[in-house]
């Protein structure tokens, strides 16, 4: 009896699936778009064709009417919402599902973002595209048919404002001016992921009240603008000489915090002009000097302490506040301040006091350098009424990743989960350089984001893995990932309490101002040679090398460090033929690559520095650099493996590491004992 109970119930539980299924055929399938014609639903709707003309072979049109055919039906209920289909209630909440009696599949959001990420969602679950597919090598299934019976709910992210901030870009500038389409994918990637908000630096043109083209397009896709940590009202004072030129037509003079008119007049146009281009934007109120330095190393009449300094910083930010209200109307407008590097300093001693507001979000920013939550964040009062945001660095081009991936998932979900225990998060920031090398973070940053609760880095890896390498291999590519990050060498123990033994990494970027500041006087022998990089406010904070003697730290743990990541290279090898072959290029793009060239320059600066120890025997010395030449050689070759399709050439122009340059002081060294 029971058995047939159970048959019965199965024949049911098959007949229900299908009868809610509907099945896509090439060349019976039609857009209908009732979103409106805002360019940002334009784009998605022409990405949506795209995407179906990849995997059906055939370019959807888009129709004002059904026609007989299964229709894609497009809502966004902040045009209208038509009858039968019930209106969605909170900012960016989206949902995709089968009607079977109206033959037609809904992609429905509450507003214009929400229809976008409706959009996104149709072609991820239903049509397989990933999120990162224009970066990964992806390779559509073709389909003649398709049968979805897609039922998808997403309720408003828990984080509000979602960003990504691209800094240092000496890859991704080049490769946006190669095309159009460039600037344009990884603003849609992060649509994709389902992030809202892009950090730019200055965006506001003379002298005609205009915004950079970078920012229209940024609004074009459907992304609120945001401004960088040195950018007030979304300009900065390295753009004040410009100012007095091109819109005042007189010579420029050096701004002074006594000439409170001339400040005020300079901020004021650029609030009006972002006002008036109607782009959606974050505010940001800040104070410092001319690009990423403090006020006082601009401004020549600044005071000289700590105290008097953070007075005239929350005074000009209340200015800066108060213009936004004149300016837009409005009484309490979504404005941000960052503190950054002196801010965070001059907060933490109370010496600064920001504007407040129900709308007032305070961005802390993770420890330089090194990205865990820093001193002042440890200190904030839930109690104060602001929002809350953070700041999390991926990569810090001075000191930290820049070719290789290095703080990892784990490492930014601990920061963020401790931030938001203090006060809900409104807003977030991840700084990812050049993106190429990060995208793997910033993924899971973006999916924490929107589900902050529920969010587990373990999961998550898991369910990205089976996405982008077959569902046989996630647990053991996840592993890999781990193998990865775990490989680094941690130059200084953990501190910050429940963090694991992550805090302080040794990132290529290290590497990199290691060989430098050697190749600079090599002859001259020293057991402690490595100095803090510029305006270095901590001691010791550039290389966190513990120990008497640096060489002879080097030495040995780049010699570990190597082993370590020659393992994962090794172990990434034995798994790749493992991996779909369609799969196998962003594979090796975001893991070997990354493992393999880890392992050489690790390799390159042991014998470096055994050189550099041993450098009273020339034989010994030539030697060592020779095979520290070759290993920087063989990291190269592991990067250079990585062009292919749109990045044949991306780091043919690479700069910042400078492989290219170390590669030629180390050869002068040969050539000077000769």
């Amino acid at each position: 009896m029971n058995k047939r109970i159970l048959l019965i119930a199965t024949l049911l539980l098959v007949v229900f699936m299908t009868s809610s299924a509907l099945t896509l055929k090439r060349h019976q399938v039609t857009i209908v778009n009732e979103a409106g014609d805002a360019k940002p639903i334009q784009r998605a709707v022409a990405t949506l064709q795209a995407d179906l003309e990849k995997v059906m072979g055939f370019k959807v049109p888009v129709a004002s009417s059904i026609n007989g055919a299964v229709t894609l039906l497009i809502v966004n209920d902040a045009v209208a919402t038509p009858s039968g289909i019930k209106p969605l209630e909170d900012e960016e909440e989206h949902e995709v599902y089968v009607d079977n009696r109206q033959k037609r599949v809904v992609l429905h959001g509450h507003d214009m973002r929400g229809t976008i990420y409706a959009i996104y969602t149709f072609t991820e679950q239903v049509l397989n595209v990933p999120p990162l597919w224009f970066f990964c090598d992806w390779q559509p299934v073709k389909r003649s048919t398709i049968t979805t019976n897609i039922n998808f709910h997403a309720a408003s992210p828990q984080v509000r404002f979602r960003a990504w901030f691209p800094n240092d870009t000496d890859l991704l500038t080049p490769w946006h001016k190669k095309s159009e389409k460039n600037e344009e994918m990884w603003l849609e990637a992060m649509l994709r992921l389902k992030l809202n908000c892009v950090e730019l630096e200055t965006t506001v043109t003379y002298p005609d009240y205009k915004m950079s083209d970078e920012a229209q397009l940024v609004s074009d896709m459907g992304i609120v603008l945001t401004s960088h940590h040195h950018v007030a009202l979304n300009n900065s004072f390295a753009r004040w000489d410009e100012y007095w030129r091109e819109v005042r037509h007189e010579e420029p003079h050096k701004p002074s915090i006594h000439r409170l008119l001339d400040l005020i007049e300079f901020w004021t146009y650029n609030v009006k002009t972002v006002h008036q281009s109607g782009i959606e934007n974050l505010w940001q109120v800040t104070f410092r000097g001319r690009g990423d330095q403090p006020f006082w190393a601009f401004f020549d009449d600044a005071p000289k302490s700590d105290e008097e300094r953070g007075a005239v910083i929350s005074q000009m930010m209340q200015i800066q506040l108060d213009i936004i209200k004149e300016v837009t109307g409005e009484s309490d407008p979504y404005v941000r301040t960052t503190f950054y590097d002196e801010m965070s300093n001059l907060l933490a001693k109370g010496y600064i006091k920001p504007p407040k507001g129900e709308n007032m979000i305070w961005t802390y920013v993770a420890a330089r350098r090194d990205h865990y939550p820093n001193d002042d964040v440890v200190a904030f009062d839930s109690s104060l009424g602001v929002k809350l945001g953070y700041y999390f660095n991926y990569q810090f081009t001075s000191t930290g990743s820049h070719i290789a991936a290095c703080e990892g998932p784990w490492k930014m979900e601990f920061n963020y989960r401790y931030v938001n225990s203090k006060c809900p998060l409104l807003f977030s920031v991840v700084n990812a350089g050049n993106v190429r090398e990060h995208l793997t973070e910033l993924a899971a940053n973006a999916a924490m984001m929107w589900s902050f609760d529920s969010y587990d880095t373990d999961t998550w890896l898991r369910d990205y893995c089976a996405q982008y390498f077959g569902q046989k291999n996630a647990k053991a590519v996840a592993q890999l990932y781990r193998d990865f990050y775990n490989a680094y060498w941690q130059p200084k123990p953990t501190e910050f309490p429940g963090l694991n033994s992550r805090q302080f990494n040794f990132q290529d970027m290290r590497y990199a101002r290691c060989m430098d500041q050697i190749l600079g006087r090599f002859w001259k022998y020293a057991d402690n040679p490595l100095q803090d990089i510029g305006y270095e406010s901590v001691k010791g904070r550039s290389f966190r090398i513990q120990g008497a003697n640096q060489v002879d730290t080097l030495i040995k743990n780049m010699e570990l460090t190597a082993r370590r990541f020659e393992s994962v290279a090794a172990q990434g090898e034995k798994l790749a033929p493992s991996i779909p072959a369609s799969q196998r290029t962003w594979y090796y793009d975001n893991l070997q690559a990354p493992a393999t060239f880890m392992a050489h320059i690790s390799n390159a600066l042991h014998h470096f520095m055994l050189a550099y120890k041993g450098q009273k025997d020339k034989s010994y010395v030539r030697t060592h650099i020779t095979t520290a030449i070759e290993q920087m050689e063989a990291a190269k070759a592991a990067i250079y493996a990585t062009h292919h399709g749109e990045f044949s050439d991306w780091y043919t122009k690479e700069y910042l590491f400078g492989a290219d340059g170390k590669i030629s002081g180390m050869k002068r060294i040969i050539e000077e004992m000769e």
